[in-house]
């Protein structure tokens, strides 16, 4: 199949090897060859613009009632929302949100066609964006929707209109068609009219566009700034060069927007917090700026520390390599939303530290953030227990091997690693929290509001890493056996985290002793033979889906993905598991 695609469509060579890249790289080249390109293309537009790595299975929409939508992501405050429920949980931890809407129209074809693009147009503004649909959607597209709708309901809690970002992709060269030209720019007008967005863009991308996209997803973020007042500290050991400094508004804003103005929110991964929002600390920081008082801003602010792995001077310029803002995270974003306030007579106080020692940088973040009021739970990425399981899950071989992201995106310039392979911690969060705190019906929500659910009882010093890294096999297992499934039946995926507890209380000898007790080694031994190897699993978790339509049969509820929340399912998963033994 895949060979199949490489001769028979018009794609260019460089297109061809890289969609080949990123298809082997992620498991998909049993994908028909217009998935594998919506995959790459939803992946090359969306991967940069969140701060952790980012799975396409649920950005790319199935096929029928798809409202020419091939590819879609809602970024709330910074973070991808796959449910609308986790509008409300990112709403309860921040009280106010900056959206964006991401739609991607992907072909393979070498033309950009008119009608094509217009269609996409007219079903954004009557049918996506409208306040019902006329026509029949498909369960992507729907969930699309209904988070839509969970934002617009809480429009007075918006900072300001979400932004429309929408993409046609083809693979020939765009060349700046009138004719196109001006459909796009008649289409923008019209949603634009609608007052339901703060901006609206409508991007034409071909395939040079399209490969720049892709390969900045294997590069780190660089910046050159000028510094007029930086003091060197003295030698450190362990860091290449350090510095106190000031700088002009203009230059610090280098170092947060990308060349459309946007916020970078990738240079706050290591930043132990989010954005908080509108609490009194960041209203007194805005205060500052909209009193005027920009002068008094250098003196007022406990400033910004940046960790930059590589820094070079150039005269009065240094230029920034694969940079954090690992202490400041409040201040730029309040920086950020009062840009257009802020001159030069505005002065951010910072701290550079140049080091290539992952050790000292770690340390750097943790101390510099334990010095304000920071619980213990957003330091989780810096705690022995994190250190210990991301060498765990290094010391694992063959097909067992796994790849434990603890620091947002620490494998995205690896060559040669399937993606599928990378557990973020959101994902093992959720894996973890399915399998062994019975939550199957949380897991899906927003990792911060999961991590205070289940706070006790995770990522603990006294744990084992053997059940943390069962849950990450199990659920990347069962990623790779729903691709061999009819598309139909893949709707399955929205119970995911049922069919990790199903396979627990389904294949378990005995009870679960607990992460912190020395028989939890033993205990994920006899489970592991069951996911060994990917024939195992598919049959394992074939077992486990007969379970949960069982289970919902009892309760009377459909297999669609609503149901995917109920607390009594849980109950009825386990009940049924036992009883399969």
């Amino acid at each position: 199949m895949l060979n199949w695609f490489f001769e028979s469509t018009e794609m260019d060579p460089v297109t061809k090897a890289l969609v080949k890249e990123f298809s082997k790289n992620n498991n998909l080249d049993d994908l028909p060859s217009d998935k594998q390109f919506e995959h790459f293309c939803a992946y090359s537009v969306f991967a940069t613009r969140f701060p952790e790595q980012i799975e396409t299975d649920d950005m790319v929409a199935g096929d029928g009632g798809d409202l020419n939508i091939d590819a879609f992501a809602v970024k709330v405050n910074g973070r991808l929302v796959e449910d609308a429920d986790v509008v409300d949980d990112i709403l309860a931890v921040s009280g106010s949100i900056d959206v964006e809407f991401l739609i991607v129209q992907a072909k393979t074809s070498s033309n950009f066609d008119g009608a094509e693009i217009m269609a996409l147009g007219d079903n954004m503004l009557h049918q996506v964006f409208a306040e019902s649909q006329s026509v029949t959607v498909n369960d992507d597209v729907k969930r699309f929707i209904e988070i839509k709708d969970r934002i617009y309901a809480n429009a007075a809690k918006l900072k300001e209109n979400p932004t429309l970002r929408l993409f046609y992709i083809c693979t020939g060269n765009w060349k700046g068609d009138a004719y196109i030209t001006g459909i796009i720019n008649r289409k923008r007008e019209e949603l634009a009219d609608t007052n339901q967005f703060s901006n609206v863009t409508f991007d034409p991308l071909g395939a040079r566009e399209l490969q720049a996209l892709f390969r900045q997803t294997k590069t780190s973020v660089s910046k050159t700034i000028r510094i007029d007042n930086l003091v060197t500290l003295p030698a450190i050991a362990g860091v290449e060069a350090s510095y106190l400094g000031i700088l002009p508004a203009s230059e610090y804003m280098k170092l947060l927007v990308d060349d459309d103005g946007e916020l970078v929110r990738s240079v706050f991964v290591d930043n132990v917090r989010d954005f908080q929002g509108d609490n009194p600390v960041n209203t007194d920081i805005a205060n500052t700026i909209k009193a005027g008082a920009l002068d008094q801003f250098v003196i007022r602010n406990n400033g910004i520390t940046i960790v930059a792995k590589g820094l070079r001077p150039t005269s009065r310029e240094y230029k920034l390599d694969d940079y954090q803002i690992v202490n400041g995270c409040q201040t730029s974003h309040v920086l950020y939303d009062n840009r257009d306030a802020i001159t030069d007579d505005l002065h951010v106080p910072i701290k550079l530290i140049h080091t290539e020692d992952d050790d000292v940088a770690q340390a750097i973040i943790k101390s510099t953030n334990k010095q304000t009021q920071v619980d213990d739970s957003d330091l989780l990425a810096y705690t022995p227990f994190q250190h210990g399981l991301e060498d765990y899950f290094t010391s694992q071989e063959g097909d067992l091997k796994l790849y434990y992201e603890r620091r947002g995106k620490q494998y995205a310039r690896a060559e040669g690693i399937e993606k599928g392979r990378i557990v973020t911690k959101s994902a093992q969060l959720k894996a973890y929290s399915s399998m062994f705190c019975d939550l199957p019906n949380q897991a899906g929500r927003y990792q911060g509001t999961l991590l205070k659910t289940v706070a006790s009882r995770v990522f603990k010093d006294e744990h084992s890493p053997e059940p943390y890294f069962l849950a990450a096999l199990a659920g990347y297992r069962f990623e790779i056996a729903i691709r061999r499934l009819p598309v139909e039946e893949r709707v399955v995926r929205a119970f995911k985290f049922y069919l990790l507890t199903a396979f627990r209380y389904r294949y378990e000898i005995s009870s679960f002793p607990g992460a912190g007790n020395k028989k939890a080694a033993a205990y994920c031994k006899s489970l592991l033979p069951h996911l060994s190897d990917g024939e195992k699993a598919k049959a394992a978790f074939d077992e486990c889906v007969s379970i949960l339509k069982d289970a919902l049969s009892n309760l009377d509820l459909e297999l669609e993905r609503d149901n995917a929340k109920s607390a009594p399912l849980v109950a009825e998963v386990k009940l049924l598991s036992e009883k399969r033994k």
